[in-house]
């Protein structure tokens, strides 16, 4: 929870992953001193964007022992341009680490490895699929979520990695009935 003299806003949606129904919907702390509803507002997911490149990469063959050394990486993209991610506090394994560890670690260059050696299409193709509709780029830095989604999108998209992959539409309203149930 947030601290009750904190400007701080959140957002919240629950879907349960085989209907679709919405269970819970929060836009902010106060409709009444910010209506604004940030479920449907863009922001940049960070790192909960990555299971959908893990998605791409099992779907490809990769399995959650795949190795890659984590260390600090300057990329160099086809552009010419280069682009250095950073681990979050500066912790680099430097070693090989699977798929599982850069899960439980949240380890951007291994995220970023994969989404290069992949082609960055996959990760889009996949975030597509998952139910992602915000427009999303084909950079070197998607995976590590800085293209801005909603918090409904990654709840839709999460419901259907829950689902087993059968992608669900959000429904807020199953049926509306008179006093007689009409």
């Amino acid at each position: 929870s947030l601290p009750p003299n904190s400007e701080l806003q959140a957002a919240l949606v629950a879907i349960n992953p085989s209907t679709g129904e919405i269970k819970a919907w929060v836009g902010g702390r106060n409709y009444r001193e910010s209506p604004f509803n940030r479920v449907l507002a863009r922001r940049q997911p960070g790192s909960t964007f990555k299971p959908f490149l893990y998605l791409a990469a099992l779907e490809r063959g990769w399995t959650a022992s795949t190795l890659q050394v984590s260390e600090p990486t300057t990329f160099t993209l086809s552009d010419g341009q280069t682009y250095a991610p950073q681990n979050f506090a500066g912790q680099y394994p430097h070693r090989p680490i699977g798929m599982r560890y850069a899960i439980a670690h949240s380890d951007n260059i291994y995220a970023v490895k994969t989404h290069l050696a992949l082609g960055p299409e996959a990760l889009v193709e996949a975030a597509r699929r998952l139910g992602i509709e915000s427009p999303l780029a084909p950079i070197a830095s998607l995976p590590l979520g800085t293209k801005e989604v909603t918090p409904l999108e990654m709840a839709r998209a999460y419901a259907t990695l829950a689902n087993h992959g059968v992608r669900i539409e959000p429904i807020a309203i199953r049926a509306i009935e008179d006093a007689s149930g009409k």
